[in-house]
């Protein structure tokens, strides 16, 4: 039918077609029907030259053209409580030939050992027809952050290699006031729960967060969050920038996140100093100190001594972290300490930390424990009269005041690396300034 009408159309004369139009020029909605007329006449005249195109494709051999993609799929597999890489591809159908060469070439890269209940394995499979059973294209596996071991078939065998993972940054800031505590003001600022702990620990090393912090003081996070090609978050929270900004002190805390020629990633102020300290001024999150540093009556005995260290009152079962690097010298029964741990650090320092309800997983003797680490949770066993913390800084064999230390950094930046963190630093400045634009003009 359209074919018909496609070539009377082409078969009007140019006479016709004026005289049709001087028969409607006197009618008023000509204008109307001559574009519905023109329209409607292109689309019959496309599609009648579309069928005419669409018979002379030949239809044998279509098959052919879509049949590797019909054949190749994705799979991920996700590992289980006792399973290993051979049972988990044997569920897919593979050979078993194949999947011992699969181990054998990933086995030098990736200690298959380390597979964990949870983790993800990502395949290319194809799979021909006439019951053919399947082969692996490719297979993934995250080694960590940064990197992924990858087993491709190439010429009819295996290999395997180890490649960075290709990744999306995503920024974002998180900014407010405190009003309740830095923790639930942060986190109602949007601030991942990672990164508030993080934020807290950077600035524990100069913030007495018993004593500095006040209601109206105000912070900033700039942090992001990295995301794998699979739209899977590989790391939140990632702290580039924080500033926390003290009506008691002068100046904001500006911190920083530099890599330094080592390739470790650390955090420095504004003067490429590094915040880490060799100890923390509070190594528990969100206590009060209960008893503080100096002369008081014993709650149990009565009588007047020196308090020669800082008690947290704190809920059962908080966490207590480790103010610095060093190794447990003891984590056992300390008479009326109750429950204790010592830790030696370098430069001669000792920290002291009693009543504990439970310790840290590992925490025992010789071990090497790192600064933030759990090393153990509050109670109230030995002399104590409710739950709390009791914190003892130790040097030279002396207790001194935990709240007035004052310890050397943990790394000292070379000149060339300064001149590196300084360039950094600039970056950081014209990101979050450039931030801040962006997101200023989307609230208008």
């Amino acid at each position: 039918m359209f074919t018909g009408l496609y070539v009377k159309l082409k078969n009007i004369r140019k006479p016709q077609i004026i005289s049709l139009i001087k028969k409607f020029t006197a009618w008023k909605f000509f204008p109307v029907f001559l574009s519905t007329f023109l329209v409607f006449s292109i689309i019959t005249i496309q599609f009648a030259e579309s069928r005419q195109y669409i018979k002379k494709i030949p239809m044998e051999g279509i098959d052919n053209i879509f049949e590797l993609e019909v054949n190749r799929y994705e799979k991920q597999l996700e590992v289980k409580q006792g399973e290993t890489l051979s049972s988990i591809l044997e569920t897919t159908g593979v050979k078993g030939t194949e999947i011992s060469e699969i181990v054998e070439k990933l086995s030098p890269l990736y200690n298959l050992r380390q597979l964990k209940p949870g983790q993800k394995i990502k395949l290319i499979m194809f799979k021909g027809d006439n019951n053919q059973h399947p082969f692996i294209e490719l297979l993934r596996i995250e080694k960590n952050k940064e990197l992924e071991v990858r087993v491709s078939l190439k010429n009819g065998s295996y290999e395997a290699k180890t490649v960075p993972v290709k990744t999306i940054s995503i920024k974002k800031t998180a900014e407010g006031s405190i009003t309740d505590s830095l923790y639930l003001d942060a986190s109602r600022a949007g601030l991942p729960d990672s990164a508030i702990m993080d934020f807290f620990h950077l600035c524990s090393f100069d913030v007495d967060f018993q004593r500095d912090i006040y209601k109206g003081d105000k912070f900033k996070v700039y942090y992001e969050n990295i995301m794998n090609r699979d739209g899977e978050l590989v790391s939140q929270g990632d702290i580039i920038f924080a500033q926390l900004d003290m009506q008691l002190k002068d100046e904001p805390l500006n911190i920083y996140r530099f890599r330094t020629d080592g390739g470790k990633t650390d955090y420095f102020n504004e003067k490429g100093e590094n915040v880490r300290k060799t100890l923390l001024k509070t190594p528990i999150y969100g206590a009060r100190i209960s008893s503080g540093y100096g002369r008081r009556n014993h709650p149990i005995s009565g009588y007047s001594h020196i308090h020669r260290a800082l008690d947290f009152a704190a809920p059962k079962n908080t966490p207590i972290m480790a103010s610095g690097n060093g190794t447990v010298e003891l984590a056992g029964w300390n008479n009326g300490y109750g429950k204790c741990v010592i830790l030696r650090h370098a430069n001669q320092y000792k920290t002291l930390y009693a009543h504990l309800n439970l310790y840290g997983n590992g925490i025992r003797k010789g071990t090497k424990v790192k600064q933030g680490q759990i090393i153990g949770y509050v109670g109230t066993t030995g002399t104590s009269t409710g739950y709390h913390l009791h914190y003892e800084v130790i040097f030279r064999g002396r207790k001194i005041n935990p709240s007035t230390i004052k310890t050397p950094p943990e790394r000292k930046l070379t000149e060339l690396e300064k001149e590196r963190f300084f360039t950094e630093k600039e970056k950081i400045d014209k990101g979050l300034e450039l931030f801040s634009l962006n997101n200023s003009a989307e609230l208008l």
